[in-house]
């Protein structure tokens, strides 16, 4: 989670959600680590080793286990009635990599790239980090989109439009902001 700092503000990146999404942009990868100046290596393997835990955490947690069917189960498939009884849809054993050797793989192969292309190519050979992606990366970086709601609500309510209630300058910062 977010750290506070002495005053009560959140410290700026403190959020391990900015780690996650910088180190699964594969623009960015793990390089801005490398690229760091002022800090010695062992900080840097150190902060490259946390990354990969936070990565792996949450790819381990949003893992879902492949269900086993034992023979019992299977023997009580078959004893149905109808032609089709002893059909049943067989299905395919998941041979995926674990989480890590995921990890390691991206980050062998991430240089750069775009990174909408980038995880459309790569959602059925890193499974696990597509989804950590698409959780992370999902989150804006910036106000920028808040700002600008302000914004129109700054230029819809002049002084001449003072009598406006609060529900009609809602109502038509939502058309403003949401107009296609």
């Amino acid at each position: 989670m977010a750290t506070l700092t002495q005053d009560g503000t959140t410290a700026p990146f403190s959020d391990p959600v900015y780690l996650k999404a910088a180190a699964l942009d594969p623009s960015f990868s793990l390089m801005w680590i490398d690229h760091h100046v002022l800090v010695s290596l062992e900080v840097k393997a150190e902060v490259r080793q946390h990354v990969k835990e936070l990565i792996l955490r949450e790819a381990v947690e949003t893992e879902q286990p492949t269900p086993c069917v034992d023979e019992e189960e299977q023997e009580n498939l078959g004893q149905g009635e109808g032609l089709f009884a002893a059909y049943h849809k067989r299905k395919k054993k998941d041979v995926g990599t674990t989480p890590a050797l995921q990890l390691s793989h991206y980050l062998h192969i991430a240089d750069g790239q775009n990174v909408l292309l980038f995880w459309a190519m790569n959602m059925k050979v890193l499974p696990s980090l597509f989804k950590v992606a698409i959780r992370v990366l999902a989150v804006p970086a910036s106000s920028a989109p808040v700002e600008r709601v302000f914004s129109h609500g700054g230029i819809i309510l002049r002084p001449h439009r003072a009598q406006m209630s609060d529900r009609l300058l809602t109502n038509l910062v939502f058309c403003k902001c949401n107009a296609l």
